[in-house]
């Protein structure tokens, strides 16, 4: 979906408007709306700016996710009037981004680690995309990753994963931000909300969602794995893919790749 990205000049535009002390707001869907006005309770919280990225992997429509834009802002009005701004939506997403940590690798992590899933990969590469913003602002990001799901298993919402990305936006100068970690039930984000929002609609779906379920709906992985390939793979990787993209937000293909070489080599 990167042609849906706007310009650079229009992102740097509006980076360069904003009070120092902005927080980033990674929107996304349900969760990550209700994570945003969680945040939005922290006293040094003030001023979010959103941003909106999306994986080559999804497809649908998006005017759900526009409807409920609108609503996120007219909820923020109302509880806090001129005294906590969400500004303008960042649209950007980075496609080279995700082949790295989700494509190109595929082989290798299979061959290594005995199992494979985008999942874990493309939450990272959500928060990653976002970090160069984060550091030219206040430093912090608001992920709504939660742990639970009414019980529902999520690979990519574990807690390992979750200390895993925060441990790679820490080492960046990143602070990722957990605001509704810990709400187990989706009523609580229902009253967080402030207005119904079925789980899992109204944004766009992917293309591999379920893929590390059976189809009787059974999670299937091993604790010794996924800890495998996120201090081995997913952890170091990402470390040096942010750090290329601080000094080149733009960089080409061939450049994101330089890890994985390293990465091999290591094996």
């Amino acid at each position: 979906m990167e042609h849906f990205n706007q310009s650079h000049e229009e992102i740097e535009k509006i980076l360069t408007s904003l009070p120092k002390e902005t927080v980033i707001g990674e929107f996304s869907g349900r969760d990550s709306v209700a994570a945003i006005l969680k945040a939005f309770e922290t006293p040094s919280i003030n001023h979010i700016l959103p941003v909106m990225s999306f994986a080559g992997t999804e497809y649908g429509n998006l005017e759900g996710l526009k409807d409920n834009e609108k609503r996120l802002r007219q909820r923020v009005e109302d509880l806090y009037g001129e005294e906590k701004i969400l500004h303008p939506t960042i649209v950007f997403s980075n496609p080279k981004l995700w082949s790295v940590l989700n494509g190109r690798p595929v082989h290798g992590l299979i061959e290594r680690y005995g199992f494979y899933t985008p999942c874990i990969g493309c939450h990272m590469y959500f928060h990653l995309l976002r970090v160069p913003m984060a550091r030219r602002l206040g430093g912090k990001i608001i992920s709504g990753e939660r742990v639970s799901h009414g019980g529902k298993i999520k690979l990519n919402q574990l807690n390992p994963s979750l200390d895993a990305y925060a441990a790679v936006l820490e080492n960046l100068d990143v602070e990722l931000l957990f605001p509704i970690r810990d709400i187990l039930e989706g009523d609580a984000i229902t009253e967080l909300l402030g207005w119904e929002w079925e789980e899992g609609k109204e944004h766009p779906a992917c293309m591999y969602s379920g893929n590390y379920r059976k189809m009787n709906g059974a999670t299937v992985y091993s604790d010794e794995g996924l800890r495998t390939f996120l201090t081995e793979f997913l952890v170091p990787v990402s470390i040096r893919l942010g750090k290329i993209l601080i000094e080149n937000p733009n960089a080409s293909l061939q450049e994101l790749q330089k890890p994985l070489w390293k990465w091999e080599a290591s094996q």
